[in-house]
């Protein structure tokens, strides 16, 4: 009997260990880009929402 466990790799191991620093931080670069982009689109909701408000208000 052998006592090796079988084990399957992570799409995100496989990455990590056959990817390039290069690409690596490429491919970050990309995911922060797509999250600053969404902040900003909901803070810019946000403020829409916030001066309609106020004009409800002052109305």
């Amino acid at each position: 009997m052998s006592t090796e466990k079988v084990r399957k790799t992570s799409a995100l191991t496989e990455f990590f260990t056959k990817t390039s620093d290069e690409d690596r931080r490429a491919f970050y670069m990309g995911v922060i880009d797509k999250a600053n982009a969404s902040q900003r689109e909901v803070v810019q909701k946000a403020e829409a929402i916030k001066a309609a408000r106020v004009a409800v208000q002052d109305s």
